[in-house]
C-alpha cells in the first residue's frame, strides 16, 4: 500500500515537472502573440469582410514592436543593473586584500560559472537562456563600444608630450604593434597545429559528453506519456539569413524566426551551440511544405506587406536616432539651462552620436553607393567604425561647449569623466572609504559609458557559457598557456623597447599594459607610477587600429565567417588552428574591443578571445604589480 502511493506521488510530481517545462520552453513564444490573438478573437466577422485587416496590420507594424522593445530595454536596465550590483558586491569582498581591480573579471568567471552550474542541474534552462536573456546579452555587446572612446576625449593639453614625446610614442607603438602582433599569431598558430594533431585522451568520453542535448525525459512503463508539441508547427521557417549590428549572416537560426511552437528536434537545433558559431542547414523543403504552407503563405503576406511600406522600415531604422535627440532637445537642454547639471545633455549628445555612427556605417554598408567599386566600398566602411567616429566628434563636442561656456576645457572635461567608477561611488557613499587619488565624488556621461563597458564585460559570462565547448578543451587549455606566456613577454620586451626610443620611464612604463582593458590598466599602471594618460591613449589606440584591421586581415585568413556550407555534423567538430591562433591574438593585443568585435560578427574565435584577453590582463597585471616584477621594471624604466 505504502508502495503504490508512494509510486502515484512519483507519477504526479514526474507529470507537474513536465507541464511546468512545457510551459517554460512555450511561454515565451505564445505570450508575444496573445494580443494578436485576443484582437483577433474579438473581431472576426469584420477580419471576414476585410474591415479588421488594416488595424491587426497597424497593431502587428507598430504597436506590438513598440511594447516589445519597451520591454527589451527594461530588461537590458536590469541586466546593466545586477552586473553593477555584482561588481560592487566583489569590490568590497577584493578591496581587504587589495584586489578590487579584478571585481569585473572575477563578474565575468561567477557569470559563467553560475550559468554552466545551472546548465547541469537543470538542462532546460539552456533553451530559456537562448530564447530570453540571449538577445538582451547580445544588445549590450553590441553597444559596450560606447565607453571605449572617453580616455580619449578627455585628454587635455597640459597632459599631452609635446611633438618629440608624441612621435616617440608612435614609434614604439608601432614597433610593438607590428612585432606582438605576428609574434602572437605565429607562436599560436604553431603550438596549437602540433597540439591539435595530437590524438584524444579519451576518444569514448569525448564522444559521450561532446553532443549537449536538450532536456528529453527517460520514457518507462511506469511512466506517464510525455506531453508532445504539434505536428503541424514543426520548424516551418528556418531562417536563411539574419543581421546582427547589421551585418548578413548566412545560415542561422533565430528563435524569433522559429515558428510558434517548434519540435523537439527544431528545439535541439536551436539551443545547441551554434550561436558561437556553427550552421545548421534547414531541413529539406519536401519535408516542411506540407505542414508549413498555410503558415509561410500567412507570414508571407505580412512580409510582403513589410517590404512595401518603406516608411516604416525607415522609422524601425531611426527611430533611436529620433529618441535620442528628442531627448536631448526636450530634456538635456531644458535641465541643463535651469540646474546647470550637463550630465543629461552629456549623455544625449554622447548616445546620439553612437548610434548615428553605428546606423550611418549600416546604411553605407547596406546601400549602393560605390558598389561598382567593393574594394572601396570596404575600405569606407571600415573608415566609417563607430568607435572612430564617435571619438572625434566627441572630442570636437566637447571642445566646442567649453568655447561656447566660455569654461576651462579642463573643468568641462573634468565634468564630462571624473574617472569614478560606479562601484567606488558606491563603496564611498555607503562605507565612507576614501576615494583614490584623483577621484571625485561625481558620475558624469564620460563615467556612465565606462560603466556600460564594465557590465559589458561581465556579461560576457554569459558568451563563454554559450562557447563553453571550445574553452573546456586542449585548445582552451593551451590558449591558457600561450596568453599567459605573451603577458611576461609583453611586459618586459615593451618596456625595453620603450627605452631604446628614447622615452621617459613613466611613459616607458605606460607600454607594460598596452594591450590591457582600462579596469585592469590603472592598478598596474598606479604600481608601477606609470604615465596614465599615455597608457590610456595606447589601449584605446590599440581597440581602434584592430577594429580597422580586422576586416581584411581576417578575410584574407579566411575566419570572417563560418562556411555556409558546414554539415550539421560539422558542428561538434573542432576549430582550427588558425582559427583558435587568431581569436587568441585578438584577445591579446585587440583587448575588449577585439573581443565585442570577434562577438559582434558571431566568429568562432570568439570565446578563445575573451579567454585570452582575460588571462592575459590579469597574468599583466601580477607581472607589473606584484613586489618582485615591479622592482624589476621600475629598474629597466629609469636605467
Amino acid at each position: 500500500m505504502i508502495t503504490n502511493i508512494s509510486a502515484r506521488f512519483e507519477l504526479l510530481s514526474l507529470q507537474i515537472h513536465r507541464c511546468l517545462r512545457h510551459f517554460t520552453d512555450n511561454a515565451p513564444k505564445i505570450s508575444p502573440r496573445l494580443p494578436l490573438r485576443m484582437f483577433r478573437r474579438g473581431s472576426d466577422e469584420k477580419n471576414r469582410s476585410g474591415g479588421g485587416s488594416s488595424r491587426t496590420h497597424t497593431w502587428r507594424t507598430c504597436g506590438h514592436p513598440t511594447f516589445q522593445r519597451m520591454g527589451d530595454i527594461f530588461w537590458v536596465a536590469v541586466i546593466y543593473l545586477a552586473s553593477e550590483l555584482l561588481i560592487w558586491a566583489l569590490t568590497l569582498a577584493l578591496s581587504p586584500v587589495g584586489l578590487q581591480f579584478l571585481s569585473s573579471i572575477s563578474g565575468m568567471v561567477l557569470v559563467f560559472a553560475f550559468m554552466v552550474s545551472v546548465s547541469q542541474l537543470c538542462p532546460g534552462s539552456d533553451g530559456f537562456y537562448h530564447r530570453n536573456v540571449k538577445s538582451k546579452v547580445d544588445f549590450v555587446n553590441s553597444n559596450l563600444g560606447v565607453g571605449f572612446p572617453i580616455p580619449i576625449v578627455i585628454i587635455s593639453e597640459e597632459q599631452l608630450l609635446g611633438g618629440r614625446g608624441i612621435g616617440r610614442v608612435v614609434g614604439n607603438f608601432l614597433n610593438t604593434n607590428v612585432i606582438f602582433w605576428s609574434l602572437g599569431l605565429l607562436l599560436s598558430w604553431g603550438i596549437l597545429a602540433g597540439i591539435l594533431r595530437l590524438p584524444p585522451f579519451s576518444i569514448r568520453y569525448l564522444k559521450n559528453i561532446e553532443p549537449e542535448q536538450t532536456w528529453r525525459p527517460q520514457v518507462t512503463a511506469s511512466s506517464l506519456p510525455r506531453i508532445e508539441m504539434p505536428p503541424q508547427t514543426a520548424s516551418c521557417r528556418a531562417s536563411e539569413t539574419t543581421t546582427l549590428n547589421g551585418t548578413a549572416i548566412t545560415g542561422y537560426h533565430t528563435d524569433k524566426e522559429a515558428g510558434p511552437g517548434p519540435d523537439l528536434r527544431t528545439v535541439s537545433a536551436y539551443f545547441t551551440d551554434s550561436d558561437c558559431p556553427t550552421t545548421i542547414p534547414p531541413r529539406s523543403a519536401a519535408s516542411e511544405q506540407p505542414a508549413c504552407a498555410s503558415l509561410s503563405s500567412s507570414r508571407h503576406t505580412d512580409d510582403s506587406r513589410n517590404e512595401t511600406n518603406p516608411l516604416a522600415s525607415w522609422i524601425r531604422e531611426c527611430y533611436p536616432m529620433a529618441l535620442a535627440i528628442s531627448l536631448f532637445i526636450v530634456i538635456g537642454i531644458p535641465v541643463s539651462h535651469t540646474t546647470g547639471d550637463d550630465r543629461v545633455l552629456d549623455g544625449c549628445m554622447l548616445w546620439f552620436i553612437w548610434i548615428s555612427s553605428t546606423r550611418i556605417q549600416r546604411a553605407f554598408s547596406r546601400g549602393h553607393l560605390l558598389a561598382d567599386s567593393p574594394g572601396l566600398k570596404t575600405t569606407t566602411t571600415t573608415l566609417l567604425n563607430p568607435v572612430l567616429l564617435t571619438t572625434l566628434t566627441m572630442t570636437a563636442y566637447t571642445r566646442a561647449k567649453a568655447a561656447a561656456q566660455d569654461a576651462l576645457i579642463e573643468h568641462t572635461l573634468a565634468m564630462f569623466s571624473s574617472g569614478t567608477s560606479l562601484s567606488d561611488l558606491w563603496t564611498y557613499k555607503t562605507t565612507g572609504w576614501d576615494l583614490r587619488e584623483g577621484q571625485r565624488d561625481w558620475f558624469g556621461a564620460g563615467d556612465a559609458a565606462l560603466s556600460i563597458l564594465e557590465c559589458g564585460i561581465v556579461v560576457w559570462g554569459f558568451k563563454l557559457y554559450e562557447c563553453r565547448r571550445q574553452i573546456w578543451s586542449r585548445a582552451g587549455a593551451a590558449v591558457v598557456l600561450i596568453s599567459v606566456g605573451m603577458a611576461a613577454l609583453n611586459v618586459l620586451v615593451s618596456v625595453l623597447l620603450g627605452r631604446t626610443v628614447g622615452l621617459g620611464g613613466p611613459e616607458a612604463l605606460a607600454f607594460a599594459a598596452r594591450s590591457t582593458t582600462l579596469a585592469l590598466a590603472r592598478p598596474a599602471m598606479e604600481a608601477l607610477g606609470g604615465n596614465q594618460v599615455v597608457n590610456a591613449a595606447l589601449v584605446v589606440s590599440n581597440g581602434i587600429l584592430g577594429q580597422l584591421a580586422y576586416p581584411f586581415l581576417l578575410r584574407k585568413l579566411r575566419i570572417e565567417r563560418p562556411d555556409p556550407s558546414e554539415t550539421e555534423a560539422s558542428e561538434t567538430a573542432r576549430d582550427n588552428a588558425l582559427t583558435i591562433a587568431a581569436g587568441a591574438t585578438i584577445g591579446i593585443n585587440g583587448a575588449a574591443m577585439g573581443v565585442s568585435y570577434l562577438y559582434d560578427r558571431k566568429s568562432r574565435a570568439a570565446p578563445y578571445a575573451a579567454l585570452s584577453m582575460t588571462v592575459f590582463g590579469v597574468m599583466t597585471v601580477v607581472f607589473t604589480a606584484v613586489k618582485p616584477f615591479t622592482n624589476i621594471l621600475v629598474a629597466l624604466a629609469h636605467r
